[in-house]
């Protein structure tokens, strides 16, 4: 009997080919690894109020959580049309504020030649550069003190609910601008971005949500950044707000007098793929871009390495990019960043950068946004029913099961038959887990499975094949845990 360790970093590592994932992990779905190396399952999901009536309407592309004055946790979700609060027991309340215009489930294309009837307008009349796309909508939202404050792109206008009044509607915030998004500074200056114009951000005076006309007794103001593109969000991070672009990103720092901040692009090409497509981690941030992944890592802008990349951007749907978004997982050390795929219209994947380790990995429920746990004990998602649902908690997947695949397994350089016997787990509790196999004769050739087995102490079996992909499967809602198992191997003839 001669063993053969399967000893696979950790992280999923998917490029142009299966056979370029030789060695590394190739595909996982509700798996993750401990600090240690080991696979496991991520923890559960369940929804945070059985009672049908306590979902929100329209598609919801943000999520916020905080506390009030009085210690009462609240949520507050934003949807194409509309604006909703969910209280501490789960219940749903409608805060749209009157006069709200509705925005856009999906994105679609306007404009272009041939767009509108014939004859609407005189022949060889010059017009607007109409194509462009008409995003979906994403809110974008924050608190101010204890209230919550929100903008829809579409609409424009700052909107803010004062809890815990969960029958009252949001009210428009006196003297503010319009604007496509919102950030509030740790100074306590409410950011009103792509106020007057796509590249100008307005701000109101300090600790006043309502005065925004600068005067010599006030710090209000506005600063219109030096881009070519147009502001897309904010985010705060220690040391100031990173300001992003659709081209670029400018960090503003409070300098306090007359100026009151100054702002300085602090990168280039790096703009973002759509309004919440970043997530805060202390000094740094990370976002998607149109063709790649960047980390603002508090002095500049880098792209972020990422295994994954061709997995992601060869497979997007560039039409329904304003979807994307970033959700922080803390205290797994994650950020996840949800998108569509080229085959669907809504949000069905996700890829995962772990901040403290720097692997990459894929596959959660498909949700439409989430936040990071926050002031609640468990984070917080959004399905595209608008059911809110409380993640890492428990093992119930909603019919899901976790799985973790491996890219090619060979010897030597892939020129020998593999006659496998069996394989010597190493597994936490014995039978928690499955194993299953894939084989083939060339990295190009047909596809054959093996199994499912039940593991044992030694687990009997015989394949064959010249390189074989390995599948471990959860057999129970445990957490269960995965090391460095071994396959009896007996190795073969060489084969042309």
């Amino acid at each position: 009997m001669a063993l053969f360790p399967i000893s696979i970093p950790p992280g999923v590592k998917r490029g142009g080919t299966e056979y370029g994932s030789k060695g590394r992990w190739y595909d996982a779905f509700l798996t993750r690894w401990t600090e240690a190396g080991l696979l496991r399952p991520v923890l559960g999901n369940r929804l945070r109020s059985a009672n049908p009536a306590n979902v929100v309407a329209g598609s919801a592309r943000s999520i916020l959580t905080w506390a009030d004055n009085s210690a009462l946790t609240w949520i507050g979700i934003g949807t194409h049309s509309g604006w909703f609060i969910s209280a501490r027991d789960g219940t749903v309340s409608d805060i749209t504020p009157v006069g709200f215009v509705t925005g856009n489930a999906d994105a679609v294309a306007v404009g272009g030649y041939g767009d509108g009837d014939y004859g609407d307008d005189d022949y060889g009349t010059p017009r607007p550069d109409s194509t462009r796309i008409q995003p979906a909508t994403q809110w974008t939202q924050d608190t101010f003190g204890e209230n919550l404050l929100g903008v829809s792109p579409e609409d424009g206008k700052i909107y803010q609910w004062v809890p815990p009044a969960t029958g009252t509607r949001g009210v428009v915030v006196s003297g503010a601008p319009t604007c496509k998004a919102i950030v509030v500074t740790p100074e306590g200056f409410v950011f009103a971005l792509a106020s007057t114009d796509p590249r100008t951000l307005s701000w109101s005076d300090q600790r006043d949500s309502t005065t925004w006309t600068p005067a010599p007794t006030n710090q209000a103001g506005d600063f219109t950044l030096q881009t070519q593109g147009r502001i897309m969000c904010g985010k705060v991070v220690k040391g100031g707000t990173l300001i992003l672009t659709d081209l670029d990103a400018h960090f503003a720092t409070f300098i306090g007098g007359n100026d009151v901040y100054s702002i300085d692009r602090v990168g280039k090409a790096c703009g973002a793929i759509s309004r919440q497509c970043v997530a805060a981690i202390d000094t740094q941030a990370v976002w998607m871009g149109k063709r790649s992944f960047w980390i603002y890592n508090g002095g500049s802008v880098s792209p972020l390495p990422c295994d994954l990349q061709d997995y992601v951007f060869s497979d997007f749907n560039t039409l329904q990019a304003s979807k994307t978004y970033a959700v922080a997982n803390s205290i797994n050390s994650e950020v996840e960043f949800y998108y569509c795929s080229d085959a669907s219209t809504e949000v069905d994947r996700c890829v995962i950068w772990n901040t403290k380790f720097g692997y990459w990995n894929i596959g959660r429920p498909p949700r439409t946004c989430g936040t990071d746990s926050g002031v609640l004990e468990y984070p917080v998602m959004v399905d595209a029913g608008g059911r809110i649902y409380e993640h890492e908690v428990g093992f119930d997947y909603g019919g899901d099961t976790p799985y973790a695949e491996t890219g090619p397994i060979e010897l030597g350089n892939g020129d020998q038959m593999v006659t496998c016997l069996g394989m010597i787990p190493d597994e936490k509790t014995s039978g928690q887990v499955s194993v299953s196999f894939k084989g083939k004769y060339e990295p190009n050739g047909s596809e054959f499975n093996f199994g499912s087995y039940a593991l044992t102490a030694k687990t009997d079996f015989r394949i064959q094949a010249r390189q074989l992909k390995l599948r471990y499967t959860g057999a129970v809602s445990a957490d269960w845990r995965v090391g460095d198992s071994r396959l009896d191997i007996v190795p073969g003839e060489m084969r042309g």
